[in-house]
């Protein structure tokens, strides 16, 4: 695997949920009920606060579950945009639970699963969360590594030392998918060996300097982590 590459063969892969295994386009639609043709402005800006607000409460040591961070995003969203905050948020913030696999995920994971590999998924979802999409989906996803125990969301070490806990594994030994740049930085830094599912042409990773990632399609994965 390029820069990263080392003798000692992976032996489980792991993967990110929220827009790497699965897709955050329906968001768009879920939000349009908000505000009928502002959909995609809304659900962009709504990840953006959700995801400010992970690396906010880290730094801070303000604590709080992704359940609770993604509400109160959508509020300062909403607010943000002029939009009239509903009384039942979590009929929106439930669409998270609601997401389909990516195109090519479900195949992607059959074909570890055919060589033998073992999988899981390292993810900010609520441990609620992360098991009501494991029991919607028809795949096996392996691991399941919510980041709550940590207390801390991604990319801050603690929370990859998670799945070296769960996979019984050395960093260097576990491969870490993801499409989101930060994640897959913050998983090079601590030393798995990280494919990233470039989400566009135009896509950089973050200046804050480790190792590159390889960049893949999901048709890929398997080979790239074979011995």
């Amino acid at each position: 695997m390029s820069a990263q590459s080392s003798e000692a063969s992976v032996g489980a892969v792991f993967f990110d949920l929220f827009g790497t295994l699965l897709s955050l386009a329906p968001l768009d639609e879920a939000c349009d009920q908000l505000a009928p043709g502002r959909g995609g402005e809304i659900a962009a800006r709504w990840r953006a606060r959700q995801l400010e607000a992970t690396w906010l409460r880290t730094v801070m040591d303000r604590w709080a579950n992704f359940d609770v961070v993604t509400r109160d995003a959508l509020a300062v969203t909403l607010h943000e945009l002029g939009v009239e905050v509903p009384p039942d948020r979590d009929a929106v913030t439930d669409a998270f639970v609601e997401l389909p696999l990516a195109d090519g995920a479900a195949e992607g994971l059959r074909a570890l699963h055919h060589d033998g590999m073992a999988t899981g998924v390292l993810t900010n979802a609520s441990r609620r969360t992360l098991d009501a999409v494991a029991a919607r989906l028809d795949v096996d996803l392996g691991h399941l590594v919510s980041v709550d125990p940590a207390r801390r969301f991604k990319p801050h070490p603690s929370v990859y030392q998670l799945a070296v806990d769960a996979a019984a594994l050395p960093p260097e030994r576990i491969g870490f998918v993801t499409a989101n740049g930060w994640d897959a930085a913050g998983a090079g830094a601590f030393g798995m060996r990280v494919a990233w599912l470039r989400p566009s042409a135009v896509a950089v990773l973050p200046a804050v300097g480790g190792p590159d990632p390889t960049i893949t399609t999901w048709s890929a994965i398997p080979s790239l982590f074979a011995d």
